[in-house]
């Protein structure tokens, strides 16, 4: 695939990062992550008023992740013309939109058009908010910054899951109305950083698309695999495998997802000492082993950290995919939203299969063949000569 991959960078406009523009664009990832990603934790309640089924569960899922897939190309081509401040302004208000209409939401087709929504915000934020936090990575500590804008990722996913357990008691429509004032203050946030734009860049849209065909976004579509795919369900197969409450089984998702946050610090770091490579290969191998013993043992602690650690393990492949892609074409915005929307288009088809799987033929042995996936990163990352 690397042989598609023409290296357009992001030029070193400053060699030292800006940590406050650092900081503001990561603060309004971390509200776009909490949009995206609030049904998962409280599906189980909300299943139960609609009287929704599994496969009504990957459908709201899969149609999050396409809509997040189309929007990452959409942003992408758009980031030339407005310049990323613009888009992130624009992502944030969308996923504000998409929350406030899921937390009204009174039968399952308003639930899914605020998921468009939702998933259309997380989809115009990611070229525009990739760009803006490489450029003020600078070039000396990019690896370690990629791991710390992926901490923002894990902070909106652990947000989301803490949501999910509050909202499963008092009610799951706070979870999206506390969404919707994060998505507020991510636009404040956007209004308040300045990044310089990178150079333009020459060439069309099918040039940029054949850049995006690399590893970085094999990795990637490993992790979205994961993500949007068994993570989905863990609570639903938690509730239903280990007969605990819906609270409970958020509550271990949320360990997952502050796990994941020294993950992200770890991979990051790591791909700066040892490579990117290398460390995907490393993350594959732990994935397997904690994915396998979370769906096969049975429940009990020990299972329990299991799923939390892969929750959490999982997202630290994100920061090598974005140091990877931000090093090959990082300045080319079409080149960013492809990369990521393969990832979510594979993510998306993961999430139903997965969804219709489990109603068919259970969750246990559809996600025990899922837990196997993340083994192609040691192929995907092999060393060559």
């Amino acid at each position: 695939m690397e042989q598609f991959a023409d290296p357009v960078p992001i030029p070193a406009i400053r060699d030292r990062p800006q940590w406050w523009s650092f900081g503001l664009i990561c603060a309004s990832y971390v509200a776009a992550t909490v949009g995206e990603q609030s049904l998962g934790p409280v599906f189980p309640v909300t299943a139960a008023e609609f009287g929704l089924s599994e496969i009504d569960g990957g459908l709201a899922f899969g149609i999050l992740a396409i809509s997040i897939a189309i929007m990452n190309l959409v942003g992408g081509l758009l980031l030339r013309r407005f310049g990323a401040q613009r888009m992130i302004v624009t992502a944030a208000t969308t996923s504000a939109l998409g929350a406030l209409l899921a937390a009204t939401a009174n039968a399952f087709p308003q639930l899914v058009i605020a998921q468009v929504l939702l998933g259309g915000g997380a989809g115009l934020f990611f070229p525009a908010g990739l760009q803006s936090a490489g450029i003020a990575a600078g070039s000396s500590r990019r690896g370690y910054a990629m791991g710390l804008y992926g901490v923002a990722y894990s902070l909106g996913l652990a947000f989301a899951a803490g949501l999910g357990a509050i909202g499963s008691i008092v009610g799951w429509r706070y979870a999206f109305g506390i969404s919707a004032c994060l998505s507020a203050f991510g636009v404040l946030a956007a209004l308040n950083s300045r990044i310089p734009p990178p150079p333009p860049i020459t060439g069309g849209g099918v040039a940029s698309l054949r850049k995006s065909l690399s590893t970085a976004t094999a990795v990637g579509a490993v992790g979205t695999m994961c993500q949007y795919g068994s993570i989905s369900f863990l609570t639903t197969y938690a509730v239903q495998q280990w007969d605990i409450s819906t609270a409970q089984a958020a509550t271990i998702l949320g360990v997952g997802r502050l796990i994941s946050i020294v993950a992200k610090l770890v991979s990051g770091s790591g791909s700066d000492r040892i490579g990117p490579h290398a460390s995907a290969r490393y993350t594959g191998i732990v994935l397997v082993a904690m994915g396998l013993m979370w769906v096969l043992a049975p429940p009990g602690i020990i299972t329990y950290i299991a799923a939390a650690v892969f929750a959490g393990v999982v997202s630290s492949l994100g920061p090598i995919a974005n140091m990877l892609a931000v090093n090959r074409f990082g300045g080319d915005g079409i080149a960013l939203g492809a990369f990521r929307s393969l990832q979510i288009a594979v993510g998306a088809v993961a999430g139903v299969l997965i969804g219709v799987g489990g109603e068919r033929f259970g969750l246990k042995p559809v996600l025990a063949i899922a837990m196997v996936l993340p083994a192609s990163l040691l192929w995907i990352c092999r060393e060559r000569a």
